[in-house]
């Protein structure tokens, strides 16, 4: 609190002493006009005659006074006009004539044309009010006729200060000693503005664009209100177009306060800035084709549209006093505005007094103070936002130190949970590593265990093969030698054929051995599955003296899987059928209904009933629903109900065509 109350008593100190106090009356000009070697500096405003009209006057009946009268009818006027008077005395080592407030106009001496401006150049980008034509005079041109021709078009005319005469040295002095705050201010304005494009550069915010661009607009605005630096440089139509400086310097001040309110996007802000632009370029494309139109724009209907924006500006701090900044900034934001305020309407009551005549000396002290005042407003008001753009970013440089404290906890944060977390890394490496041993082992036991499974597998399945092969040629040769035994008893003498037929079964039985172990060995099926069946019953009806009807259709390749177990099932039925139903008629078919292929094996031997399924057909049917599909064995019956022989069913899901293989 104490440091706030100190700021703003050293910020009244420097306001007063900037604004009127102490820093005019030691750089401005005292009140006294300029003394030298030379004469003092002589007005010329007095005893001058007038003529409108295009024509030079022949007659002195055509003249008549040109004075203050006169002088306020030329903002209404527009066309040529004629002005002559004597020259004085001359009483200067270098005399020179100086015409301000012109925009087009021609000089002659006794008739004799010494100076031309911009009479023939169509548009005009002169500023007519800060431009000093310099006119060489010599002491021999006293008494001469001095004939000016101007092309008027309902311009402000400048008063008693339009045309003096004097040393160029005595004029210079006097327009620096004028322009020496102005420089001053320009300059540091200018810095400003190179400080801010490079924290720009680097930050990117639009705060400090918009001040980099305040500080533009108000460093070469203050550098073109310079009278004397057209003595420095050639400053051509720079003094032109310094007004529209002015355009572009309001809407960035308005821009700027509405981001340091954090306000940019509120409606009435964004309303103001989006008009000062447009008004902006419409004086640019004025300046460009009409000059007259274009200072009529920026001297008559800007000062409206930069008092709306003042206005709004003055809403937005009211009514928006805390968002987006801190106690320091707004102290600074309001004391910014009200020195620019303040300069603003000192500039109003300097022009106004001036054109009522209320201050008697042209360069008194008081004047001198009214007609800097502007700049020194806008000098404390870029002060003042100066101060704004350094709480910000202090504020920001505090809140980066507090960052990288916080990240520096953290990272100590982050190297304590690093180190725990290797510790936890360690203890679950060594679980780990003990678990692995533990799952070696048990892997290993595992692997023995399915080895022994494999092995007792592969022996079951090396037994269903020898039992589907094998049975089958073997129960042949016991049908066979029944039939002998029975013969034998009955005739009393062995039936050598069917001893014969019985050999042949037993050599039969030891190839189908030899082939089993064969095809266990290769893995092969017969090439050909059909041919297979059709060759299984036509052996099984010659040896077994059995009759066997077989329909066989196959629509496309089962796989191997599938005919193994279709080769071997019709092997169980018919080795079951004559073994154990004593059965002497088969009737078999193999058919795809829909996407599945039925197998129906009938027989009239005994009724299958509750009989408890024996070795080869449970390895059937566990084979089969490996495949996907069912088995049922069943008795049938004849059309009066009873029962009548026995009938094995299979259903097998046919494969698509494309996964045949």
């Amino acid at each position: 609190m104490r440091s706030g109350k100190l700021s703003l008593l050293v910020w009244l100190v420097v306001c007063a002493a900037t604004l009127g106090l102490m820093l005019p009356s030691f750089l401005l000009p005292p009140s006294t006009a300029f003394v030298s070697r030379d004469a003092p500096i002589a007005t010329l405003s007095k005893y001058w005659e007038v003529h409108y009209g295009p024509n030079q006057p022949t007659t002195d009946s055509d003249w008549q006074p040109f004075g203050p009268a006169e002088w306020s009818k030329l903002e209404r006027y527009s066309g040529e006009l004629w002005v002559r008077r004597d020259l004085p005395e001359l009483p200067w080592r270098d005399p020179h004539l100086y015409i301000g407030g012109m925009n087009r106009f021609a000089v002659s001496l006794d008739g004799r044309e010494v100076y031309r401006f911009h009479m023939d150049d169509d548009p005009v980008y002169n500023h007519y009010l800060m431009t000093r034509h310099p006119i060489r005079l010599s002491p021999e041109d006293e008494g001469r006729k001095l004939t000016i021709r101007f092309e008027w078009d309902r311009l402000k005319f400048l008063g008693d200060s339009w045309i003096y005469a004097g040393n160029p040295n005595q004029v210079f002095s006097l327009f620096f000693r004028a322009d020496v705050l102005r420089y001053v201010y320009s300059i540091i304005c200018l810095l400003a503005f190179a400080i801010g494009l490079a924290l720009f550069a680097r930050r990117r915010e639009r705060l400090i664009l918009w001040f980099a661009s305040l500080a533009f607009c108000a460093g070469c605005g203050l550098l073109f209100l310079c009278v004397s630096l057209q003595w420095y440089v050639n400053v051509g139509s720079l003094y032109y177009w310094k007004d529209l400086l002015l355009a572009f310097g309001v809407y960035s001040f308005v821009g700027l306060y509405a981001e340091v309110l954090g306000a940019a996007r509120r409606l009435p802000l964004r309303i103001v800035k989006i008009g000062l632009l447009l008004y902006a370029f419409a004086c640019l494309i004025a300046g460009l084709n009409r000059p007259t139109l274009y200072w009529k724009m920026l001297t008559t209907g800007f000062p409206w549209l930069a008092l709306l924006a003042v206005g709004v500006v003055t809403f937005a701090i009211v009514r928006y006093p805390s968002e987006g900044q801190s106690a320091g900034e707004r102290r600074w934001l309001l004391r910014g505005y009200a020195v620019l305020v303040a300069g603003g309407l000192g500039h109003i009551l300097a022009n106004y007094a001036a054109e009522l005549n209320l201050l008697s000396s042209a360069y008194s002290y008081s004047i001198l103070v009214l007609t800097n005042v502007l700049a020194n407003g806008l000098f404390l008001f870029m002060l003042g936002m100066t101060m704004i753009l350094v709480h910000r970013v202090s504020r920001v440089y505090v809140e980066s130190e507090r960052n990288a404290r916080d990240l520096l906890e953290k990272n100590n944060e982050l190297e304590q949970f690093h180190h725990n977390l290797e510790r936890l890394v360690e203890r679950r490496t060594e679980q780990l590593e003990e678990a692995n041993r533990f799952l070696s082992v048990t892997l290993r036991e595992k692997a023995e265990t399915l080895a022994e499974v494999s092995v007792l597998e592969e022996r079951n399945r090396i037994a269903h093969e020898m039992h589907d092969v094998v049975g089958h040629t073997l129960t042949a040769a016991i049908v066979q030698l029944e039939a002998s035994k029975k013969i034998a008893e009955r005739e009393d003498k062995l039936p050598l054929g069917k001893l014969d037929t019985v050999g042949g079964l037993v050599r039969k039985g030891l190839d189908d051995i030899r082939k089993t172990v064969r095809r266990l060995k290769n893995e092969k099926i017969p090439d050909k599955l059909e041919d297979a069946l059709r060759e299984l019953i036509r052996e099984t009806i010659e040896t077994m003296e059995v009759e066997i009807e077989a329909e066989i259709v196959i629509p496309l390749p089962l796989g191997k899987p599938a005919e193994q177990v279709v080769y071997h099932a019709l092997q169980e039925g018919l080795t079951n059928g004559i073994r154990h139903a004593q059965c002497s008629r088969f009737r078999y078919s193999l058919l795809p209904v829909g996407d599945a292929l039925e197998i129906r094996l009938w027989n009239d031997g005994k009724p299958f009933a509750d009989a408890r399924p024996g070795f080869g057909l449970t390895a059937m049917t566990e084979r089969i629903h490996l495949l996907g599909g069912a088995l049922s064995v069943r008795s049938s019956e004849n059309a009066d109900g009873e029962p009548m022989g026995c009938e094995l069913a299979i259903t097998l899901p046919l494969p698509e065509p494309n996964a045949a293989g």
